[in-house]
């Protein structure tokens, strides 16, 4: 394993750095629920660039700093579900092999094989960080809950900071996506146009009262195109663990009613 012998101390600290500050990005990501898609671009840039000085290919240099820029600045997080017990086990698995890897590369003589244990270490690290980071939430008691939901509708609802809630209009429903990180206990919503209190619903129609992060609810039966000019939704809702009562509204011109109609404001998201 000679040819290691060409990584310089200051270049391999460089490298070394890079991964760090990247776990340490993929932390504050994992404590807001999210995940990288193209997070696995970054162990397989280290590794090209590692790969570049011991084996002479000055390409691998600009592939493997083209996939670690692309990492580090267009990750392309996604919010992603509680790890369970079977999520977090496959993970340890992963760095174990991971490991295993790395030391039959070093008994073998292997510097090729080294340089992928060593991508695949630090792969598996991410995913054991991102699992053991997510944030774990204990159930509110159910005496800090109201009984009713409907009660929220008089309570007072105030407007949040950033939404919790993203809005997607379909031909006949709209859908709900929970952004916020937490879970939401939906208590109800109503279109802007008229004054009611319907139940937000799953995709196979059920009633759905509790939306966990990521997950999607379904305001219907109800069709974002059948309003006037003026048309928007209202939706009550809490957050896991306080007690106050927020609204999600959404307002909007509706651009499907006949020509010649009044217009009614701006569009306006919460």
């Amino acid at each position: 394993m000679n040819t290691l012998d060409q990584l310089t101390p200051l270049y391999a600290a460089v490298l070394i750095g890079v991964a760090l500050t990247w776990l340490w990005q993929l932390a504050q990501s994992a404590r807001r629920s999210l995940w990288p898609r193209l997070g696995w671009l970054m162990p397989l840039g280290l590794g090209a660039l590692l790969a570049a000085p011991v084996f002479d290919v000055p390409a691998l240099f600009g592939a493997g700093a083209g996939f670690a820029l692309i990492a580090a600045y267009w990750p392309v997080l996604r919010l992603r579900s509680a790890p369970g017990r079977r999520g977090t086990g496959l993970a340890w698995l992963g760095l174990g092999l991971a490991l295993l890897l790395v030391m039959l590369a070093v008994q073998f003589q292997s510097v090729g094989g080294l340089l992928l244990a060593a991508s695949a270490v630090l792969y598996g690290l991410a995913v054991l960080l991102s699992a053991a980071l997510y944030p774990r939430r204990s159930p509110t008691p159910l005496a800090s809950r109201p009984v009713q939901p409907f009660l929220r509708r008089w309570q007072g609802a105030q407007l949040p900071a950033v939404a919790d809630l993203e809005l997607t209009l379909d031909v006949d429903a709209a859908r709900l996506l929970n952004t916020s990180g937490q879970t939401l206990h939906l208590a109800g919503w109503s279109p802007a146009s008229g004054n009611a209190w319907l139940r937000t619903r799953s995709a196979d129609g059920q009633p759905l009262a509790t939306l966990n992060a990521g997950e999607t609810a379904y305001l219907t039966p109800w069709s974002p195109m059948a309003g006037g000019p003026g048309e928007g939704v209202r939706v009550w809702y809490a957050r896991e663990g306080e007690d106050a009562t927020y609204l999600f509204r959404a307002d909007w011109a509706n651009s499907w009613v006949p020509g010649g109609a009044e217009e009614l404001g701006e569009r306006i998201l919460n």
